[in-house]
């Protein structure tokens, strides 16, 4: 599903990633751990298209986008890349001008040229898979933060993605809150969803992907299944960041 090949990615003279190789199966949940400053979320804005690699090359699906490409050939594959992965953030950056309804349906009705009328019915069922039906003619101000992050979730899948990213989606909700979205995280697991997700989550890494890939320094140091990494990591990098991550849920 999805291949990543020698990426590398330098903001001035920093190199935040470095070489990376990376495969992702269909349907399989991949969680992304390492100190801030790995290069966990520069890693998936590249695979957005919301990063340009300096050098490498993403595949998703039959979408190639190579970081020797320019012109039309380059814009053509971003946009591809966007239609394929739909991506949610650590804030939750819905318009608010707009309801939680008004929010989702806004991508597919511009982007994809849906009829309003289906865009309303997608989007009300997304709503509702979330568990905002009740809530769908809010603005965000009148929403939790839960609220407004699992209104993100149903706003990226309206779009109807093949890919899930999510950077970081609990890192602004108190521990109430935080349940929630993990909540639906899990559930579009278990429906078979392929997602890459940087998270501090620690129980949700262990329970829920299928594998971990620890980085650090803009690399990936080790990876492999959570039974596998938590129990016995290989590296010393990510025995310490076990140990602080141990330490800070005390």
């Amino acid at each position: 599903m999805i291949e990543v090949a020698n990426l590398s990615k330098r903001f001035d003279t920093l190199t935040v990633l470095k070489d990376i190789n990376l495969s992702v199966r269909a349907k399989e949940i991949v969680v992304l751990l390492g100190p801030s400053g790995s290069g966990k979320s520069t890693l998936l804005r590249c695979l957005n298209g919301l990063e340009e690699a300096d050098a490498g090359s993403i595949r998703v699906g039959s979408v190639l986008l190579d970081s020797s490409m320019t012109g039309s050939a380059k814009k053509n594959a971003i946009r591809a890349l966007r239609g394929l992965t739909g991506m949610v953030f650590q804030s939750f950056n819905l318009f608010p001008h707009l309801t939680a309804l008004e929010n989702v349906i806004t991508a597919p009705v511009t982007v994809k040229n849906m009829p309003k009328p289906q865009a309303i019915e997608l989007a009300e069922s997304l709503l509702s898979k979330v568990g905002l039906a009740e809530k769908k003619h809010e603005y965000p101000s009148r929403l939790s933060g839960g609220q407004q992050q699992r209104v993100a979730i149903a706003r990226a899948l309206a779009m109807q993605p093949q890919i899930m990213l999510f950077d970081e989606p609990t890192s602004a909700l108190d521990p109430e809150l935080t349940g929630e979205v993990l909540l639906v995280m899990r559930q579009l697991a278990e429906e078979g969803m392929t997602m890459i997700v940087v998270t501090h989550e620690m129980k949700f890494a262990q329970e829920v992907a299928n594998r971990v890939i620890f980085m650090s320094e803009g690399i990936i140091q080790e990876e492999g299944a959570p039974e596998h990494f938590f129990a016995q990591p290989q590296t010393e990098r990510a025995r310490k960041f076990l140990r602080q991550m141990a330490h800070e849920s005390e």
